[in-house]
């Protein structure tokens, strides 16, 4: 065996080691912890640089933004965010900890169970000892996506080994091993990339997620959102392979998250694959949504969407549709076009019309004047529909002015059921004396 084989298997298990061996316990922080009497021990620790809090339950580093039910990866912005130490606030029942509470900010929230303030920590020891309650505390209900907060967050240095191992472990809920490739994308540089590649070829991307059961479900659309986190778009590269060369399901989950890079070369991967006739028709549908969400920071993704549209297949055009139904800068007009446009079959202006009607450029007024020239019955009531969807009193009006006035008995009764629906004084008197004639 080669010597830097060995070199790694070593490393991997001493990784191993770190986040299971009952040694751990021994440390002076485990031991303080375990000393402590029933209640709720405060441990307060330096953070890493970029780590910031509301002091309560938002909690913020780089990309990833994380609240009580709520986990996000991407751009995120808000004002109450601010750097400040890692506050864990421990439950503790006999000396176990049944459950902890990972704050950012300057103090910790109150409480009135008794508490136990064992003050600044180091953050190694406190990394490694919160990396040690994971097995522990896995799938107990308490913090879900939030287990490995206190260890990843603590300002103590390289994590990868630990975090690796996590991720291997078969022996773990699978949202624990979810959370430890994230943050291998979150904290990791190009050494990571060969392990996220194997989870995302292997690790059941483009599958549902299963939960708390243990398995490889949900793992390789977890590698590929890591793919995405690492610094200067150097996972792109690796997404775009496996795009083009992996299961069907894989390059499905690919192909989504290139678009959500909005890197060049992940735009340029992802218009090869709409334009390669020879691929399967549901992964250029899916290159053409993906496209279509890099389209609020590129515009001219919207135009060459709009370019492709008259050779398109059928769930291709569906996607392109669904975009422009979120362009403010002119899908609207788009849209009604094509819903006008007697050369597309009764798909394509069905839901052209109805993306118009989801957009919120679309003024109600071109959405009744559409109503008002069609001839087809089935446009007719397809558009009675897309009025109903909207809020405003203007689409209201319209289809009280069908319900009273149109002379279809047919259109009037459609508009009669739709507003129906609507919970309006105005709607409740026009039914009413409707049924005391």
């Amino acid at each position: 065996m080669r010597l830097y084989s060995f070199c790694k298997l070593a490393l991997l298990a001493a990784s191993i080691a770190a986040i299971s061996s009952p040694s751990l316990a021994q440390t002076d922080l485990a031991a303080r912890i375990g000393r402590a009497p029933d209640g709720v021990v405060h441990v307060t620790f330096a953070s890493r640089p970029g780590t910031c809090g509301d002091g309560r339950d938002m909690i913020g580093y780089r990309k990833a933004l994380f609240a009580e039910n709520f986990q996000s990866i991407g751009d995120w912005q808000t004002p109450n965010c601010v750097p400040g130490p890692v506050r864990v606030a421990l439950s503790v029942n006999g000396g176990r900890v049944t459950r902890l509470r990972t704050y950012v900010g300057d103090s910790f929230p109150r409480t009135a169970d008794r508490v136990t303030d064992l003050g600044m920590v180091s953050p190694i020891e406190a990394a490694s000892y919160f990396f040690s309650l994971v097995p522990r505390l896995e799938g107990t209900g308490g913090e879900k996506s939030r287990i490995l907060l206190p260890a990843v967050l603590a300002n103590a240095g390289d994590v990868i080994p630990q975090l690796t191992a996590l991720a291997r472990d078969e022996a773990r809920v699978n949202d624990t091993r979810r959370q430890a490739i994230h943050w291998m994308g979150l904290l990791g540089d190009a050494r990571v990339i060969p392990t996220l590649v194997a989870f995302a070829r292997g690790g059941g991307a483009g599958e549902d997620v299963d939960g708390g059961k243990r398995g490889k479900k949900g793992l390789g659309d977890a590698a590929m959102v890591a793919l995405t986190s690492l610094d200067d778009g150097i996972g792109v590269p690796a997404l775009i392979d496996l795009a083009g060369d992996a299961s069907p399901a894989t390059r499905k989950s690919a192909v989504f998250w290139l678009g959500q890079t909005g890197d060049p070369r992940a735009l340029a991967k992802l218009r090869k694959v709409i334009e390669d006739t020879r691929e399967a028709d549901g992964i250029r549908a899916h290159a053409v949504f993906s496209l279509g969400q890099a389209a609020d920071k590129d515009p001219s993704q919207i135009r060459y969407l709009q370019s492709i549209f008259p050779r398109a297949t059928n769930s291709m055009k569906d996607q392109i549709m669904l975009t422009m139904g979120q362009d403010k800068s002119g899908g609207s007009d788009w849209l009604l076009e094509r819903a006008r446009d007697q050369g597309q079959d009764m798909h394509t202006r069905q839901q052209a019309l109805f993306w118009a009607g989801q957009n919120e450029s679309t003024p109600t007024r071109d959405l009744a004047a559409y109503y008002r020239s069609a001839t087809d019955q089935t446009l007719k009531e397809h558009a009675i529909f897309v009025l109903s969807q909207r809020d405003d009193d203007a689409a209201l009006n319209e289809l009280m002015r069908i319900a009273q006035n149109d002379p279809d008995k047919r259109m009037r009764s459609k508009a009669f059921f739709w507003l129906g629906q609507k919970d309006d004084p105005r709607v409740t008197k026009l039914i009413g004396d409707r049924i005391s004639r």
